[in-house]
C-alpha cells in the first residue's frame, strides 16, 4: 500500500470505525455526518482490500484484518500526534504525577520494568499505582486516573483504548483438587465446587456467569478479594477454583501446588488495553507516558 492512498483523517476514520464498530458512534466522535463516515469506510475497504467490518445478526463486527489493524492503528495515530508535539515536551523535564490502575498482578509482574525504563528518562516524574475497581471508569472521567490496564470500554464516547493483547479465561485449582479426577468436566461439575473471584480489574467473569445462568446454573462464590496474589495463597490451602487469564495463571502456578484447567464449555478471548480520557489525548506529556507503557508491554 502507498502512502498516497490514505491520509490523517482516513486513518482517525479507521480506528474509530473499529473502535465502536458502528458508522453513526464513529461520525458522532469525529464530528461528521453518517454519511461522511460511510464513505471513509467505503474508501477504507478500497484501500486494504477487505471489508473490515460486516454485520452479524445486525450488528458490525471486525473481520480479521479489522482486528489485526485495529491493533495497529491506535499506537501509529499516538506516534503522530508524538511527532506533531514532540518540540513542546522533554521528559527529562517533566514533573508529572501519572496515575495508573490496573491489578495487582501487573503492578508486580509486568509493570516495574516498563516504570524503571521511563525514570532513566524522565527522572523527575512522579507514578502511582492504584487497583482497578468499580470507581476507575468514573476516576477516569474525572482525571484522578491517567490511565487503566484492563478490559477495553464498552460504548464510551469519552475514552481511547489501545490494544496490549487478548487471552482466554482458565481454571486454576489445587493439584490434589476433585474436580481434576473428572475424566470429561461438565458445567454442573465447575459448579458443584466453592470458587473464589479477583475484583480488581474489569469484569472478566460476567461472560461466565451469563453462560451458566442460561444453562440454569450458578457458581457458590466463597471467596473474594482485590489481590491475586492473596487468592492464590488461599488456592493453595483450599479447594476453591479460581477462573483467571490465561496467562496470569501461567506465571502464578509456578512453584505452586496448582494445576491449570481448562474450562468445561466454551468462552471467548477477550482483549485487554490501555485505557485513556479524551481530554489527555493529544497532551504531549500524557501521549509519550502511554506510547512507553505500549510499547513495552503490546
Amino acid at each position: 500500500m502507498q502512502l498516497g492512498k490514505i491520509n490523517l483523517n482516513l486513518l482517525s476514520a479507521l480506528y474509530y470505525l473499529l473502535q465502536e464498530q458502528n458508522v453513526t458512534r464513529a461520525a458522532e466522535k469525529m464530528h461528521l455526518s453518517q454519511s461522511a463516515m460511510s464513505k471513509h469506510l467505503a474508501k477504507l475497504r478500497q484501500v486494504f482490500g477487505d471489508p473490515l467490518l460486516v454485520r452479524v445478526q445486525g450488528n458490525l463486527q471486525a473481520t480479521p484484518k479489522g482486528l489485526e489493524l485495529k491493533a495497529q492503528v491506535a499506537p501509529l495515530l499516538d506516534a503522530v500526534e508524538s511527532l506533531l508535539h514532540q518540540q513542546s515536551f522533554e521528559p527529562s523535564l517533566c514533573q508529572r504525577t501519572f496515575t495508573i490502575a490496573t491489578s495487582d498482578y501487573v503492578s508486580e509482574h509486568l509493570l516495574p520494568k516498563v516504570i524503571g525504563d521511563i525514570y532513566q528518562q524522565a527522572p523527575q516524574l512522579n507514578i502511582e499505582l492504584c487497583n482497578w475497581d468499580h470507581t476507575t471508569y468514573r476516576l477516569l472521567h474525572s482525571g484522578e486516573v491517567d490511565l487503566g490496564m484492563t478490559l477495553p470500554p464498552k460504548d464510551s464516547t469519552e475514552l481511547h483504548a489501545s490494544a496490549l493483547g487478548t487471552d482466554k479465561l482458565v481454571c486454576l485449582m489445587h493439584q490434589q483438587h476433585p474436580y481434576l479426577s473428572c475424566s470429561q468436566a461438565s458445567a454442573i461439575d465447575y459448579c458443584r465446587y466453592p470458587h473464589a473471584i479477583v475484583t480488581t480489574g474489569a469484569d472478566k467473569n460476567s461472560q461466565i456467569d451469563h453462560y451458566l445462568h442460561s444453562q440454569g446454573l450458578q457458581r457458590q462464590i466463597q471467596f473474594k478479594s482485590s489481590s491475586y496474589h492473596a487468592t492464590i495463597q488461599v488456592l493453595c490451602e483450599t479447594r476453591f477454583i479460581l477462573t483467571l487469564p490465561k496467562k496470569i495463571a501461567q506465571l502464578l502456578v509456578q512453584q505452586r501446588p496448582l494445576a491449570i484447567v481448562k474450562l468445561p464449555f466454551n468462552s471467548e478471548a477477550f482483549e485487554y488495553s490501555l485505557i485513556w480520557h479524551h481530554r489527555n489525548h493529544h497532551d504531549p506529556a500524557h501521549s509519550w507516558f502511554r506510547q512507553q507503557i505500549h510499547q513495552a508491554m503490546a
